[in-house]
């Protein structure tokens, strides 16, 4: 740990999180991460969660392990959280779906109407595609599934930090307004999705591989990348792999099977087609046309 009086606190801990294999067991991986967080300010978080030894757990790994945040408050269902919010605002809301007299849906539902620019993360073991519409209409940030991906988890409650630390350094008029803003222009989620794709182009992107890879539920992902881009995960792959295609044949002598190949393409013919499909022209009429 690094720190300086009135300065930033720099934290680097191990965690273990838990991938699941493709064979669907669930392997330990411990990963080293670094979180610095402004100062001595404590941000606040209300906690959601019907049960006690979830709660423990996520209090024990957000306030042990990662530092800056503060579970401020604990409440076992709906109903208690919002007595919660009638008495004070915290900075975030981290809250699971089925619970007891309210769920987390109706929560968040009625969060909105009072706090809508408050971030709220979901935890939940529900992954089913009307949650995760839900969540998108109601702007939740993330909505990570059980078991939780400690990493991916620290990665959002950074985000929310940075955005908060530039509301107070006046980059925005109001903290809560510059969080929920910076978290909707520029999503978490959609931002690494599509920067690991475009590290791999030239190997099988699946939807079902990216919901592995990042632990997220599959319909949740689709949904989540439409709202935010406009296009579906497939179209997003499909377009960047013509991106990449376009400047092969632009820039260098590749063969068209070698650029095919580079582009996630094992079948030539598949790839010509597609490319004609989207571009108007093949691969070899857009080469000759770019020469002069």
């Amino acid at each position: 740990m690094e720190c300086q009086p009135a300065d930033q606190t720099s934290l680097w801990t191990a965690i273990r999180s838990f991938h699941r294999s493709r064979f669907g067991y669930r392997q330990p991986v411990y990963d080293s991460i670094a979180c610095t967080f402004g100062g001595n300010r404590m941000s606040t978080i209300l906690l959601v969660e019907d049960e006690a030894s979830i709660r423990k757990g996520l209090k024990k790994c957000i306030e042990t392990a990662l530092g800056g945040w503060r579970i401020t408050y604990e409440a076992a269902n709906g109903v208690e959280a919002l007595d919660i919010l009638k008495k004070d605002l915290p900075e975030m809301i981290i809250t699971d779906i089925c619970m007891p007299q309210m769920d987390g849906m109706e929560l968040i539902r009625k969060v909105r109407e009072s706090h809508p620019h408050i971030p709220i993360v979901i935890i939940s073991g529900y992954g089913e595609f009307q949650y995760a519409k839900q969540a998108l209409k109601y702007d939740v940030i993330d909505y990570l599934l059980k078991p939780i991906d400690w990493m991916e988890l620290v990665q959002i409650l950074e985000k929310i930090k940075e955005s908060q630390q530039r509301g107070e350094r006046g980059e925005s008029r109001h903290s809560e307004k510059s969080a929920d803003a910076a978290l909707t222009e520029e999503h978490p989620v959609v931002n690494k999705i599509q920067q690991y794709v475009q590290n791999r182009l030239d190997q099988d992107i699946s939807l079902q591989y990216i919901s592995e890879h990042f632990h997220l539920n599959y319909q949740y992902i689709s949904a989540l990348f439409k709202a935010k881009t406009g296009q579906t995960f497939t179209e997003y792959v499909t377009e960047t792999r013509m991106r990449k295609a376009r400047r092969l044949l632009k820039e260098t002598h590749l063969k068209i099977y070698e650029i095919a190949e580079l582009c996630g393409y094992q079948d030539v013919r598949h790839f010509m087609l597609t490319y004609k499909k989207l571009n108007g022209m093949t691969p070899s009429d857009y080469r000759r046309a770019a020469e002069y």
